[in-house]
Order: C-alpha cells, then structure tokens, then sequence
C-alpha cells in the first residue's frame, strides 16, 4: 500500500522575497534521509539530523526537514545487503512525493542520504551495493556522512573512484563531542537495561510519529 509521505511537520521558509532567508535558500531547500534497521533508535540517530542541518545551513542550504525509513520488521540485522538496495529507492520516492505535493520545485530540492562514515565505507565493499546505484545515490542526490572516530573518511572518499568523482557532492561533518551509543551495543545489553531512556530514542516514536508510515 502507498503510504502518504508526511509533510506537515516541513520547515518550508515564508514565500517573501523580501525574507533574506527565503531569498538566500529558495534554490537549495534540503531533506535529509536516513534509512537503516533502527534496531533499536538511539539519540545518536536523531543527532546526526542535527549535526547535519547545522553543517548544510553553513554552507547556504536550508534544510526544511528530515525522514527516518526503517526496514521492515522482518528484515532483522544480517540481511544488510537487501537494506543497502532499497536506499536508492527511498530517496527517489521521497524526492517524487515532495514534488507531487506541489510545496517544494523539483530544482529548488534537494533530498540527501544522511550516514554514519561505516555506511559511507561500505560504499566500496565489493559486493555490498550496487555500484551504478552508488553513482547515482553520490551524484543525484548526495551524501552527508558523520565522520565517526577511527574512520579517515577522507582517505576513503579519495581511494573509491566513485566518491572521488563525486566528492563535491559528500559532505562530512565532524562530531565534535564523540558519542559511542550505538544500536549493536544496545541489543547486546541485557533486556532491562534495552529499556532505558538514558541512550534509547524509542520513547521519542509516539511524539515523532512511526518511521513505517514513510516508506
């Protein structure tokens, strides 16, 4: 079944061309996207919005929102490769619902796939993607990767042909404070310790809605 994306919760900037921030933005509207198992969501995964919305708006976009589309419930975590495929899938369909709904001009959006700097990695995997869907994911739509501690996301960019060719459209954004919080460590946690809000965003679905309605 097509599920309606929701859009209500968009910061579309005010259609005033007297509104420097209209003016400025107009042609760079962005929407992060962040697919993955969410298995389970952590704050890290809502932070990585915010640090990729203060890196792009820096630079002169306006980011006017984000979308989280989990993978089915079926789809546990080992099957990682099926997850990788869908990517692509997400942002074009993301990408065809704003358009349709009218709000946003097919050349003032911008829908990238927001990472952490291991998916990015995964990029030249033999074998993990598709690689003429990671040209068109890097050159179509773009990536923000957060550089995660160990990673030389620059080394790997650099040594991957496809990311060299289009490294313009890959931003890499520092976490100044690191934070190990993670999903795989979680599950590993003893089932009354899963629970806690001290780490674990799943307190956070009722008021942020469930990711499943997105894709």
């Amino acid at each position: 079944m097509d599920v309606p994306l929701p859009l209500h919760k968009l910061s579309l900037p005010y259609a005033d061309e007297a509104d420097p921030v209209y003016a400025s933005s107009r042609d760079q509207l962005v929407v992060l996207v962040s697919t993955g198992s969410f298995n389970p969501p952590t704050y890290m995964h809502l932070r990585m919005f915010e640090l990729a919305r203060d890196a792009l708006n820096s630079r002169g976009f306006y980011v006017i929102g984000g979308y989280m589309s989990p993978v089915n419930d079926t789809y546990g975590k080992k099957a990682q490769q099926s997850s990788y495929q869908r990517t692509l899938t997400v942002l074009g369909r993301i990408q065809r619902s704003l358009v349709d709904s009218g709000l946003i001009p097919k050349e003032s959006l911008k829908v990238m796939l927001l990472c952490g700097s291991d998916l990015l990695e995964s990029f030249s995997i033999p074998g993990a993607w598709i690689r003429d869907q990671v040209r068109i994911i890097c050159r179509d739509f773009g990536v923000v990767s957060i550089r995660r501690e160990g990673k030389d996301v620059e080394k790997i960019i650099a040594t991957d042909d496809i990311l060299h060719e289009t490294k313009d459209n890959i931003v890499v954004v520092d976490e100044l404070v690191p934070n190990h919080i993670s999903s795989t460590r979680i599950r590993r946690l003893p089932p009354l310790h899963q629970r806690s809000d001290d780490f674990s965003a799943l307190s956070f679905t009722n008021a942020v809605g469930s990711g499943r309605n997105l894709i």
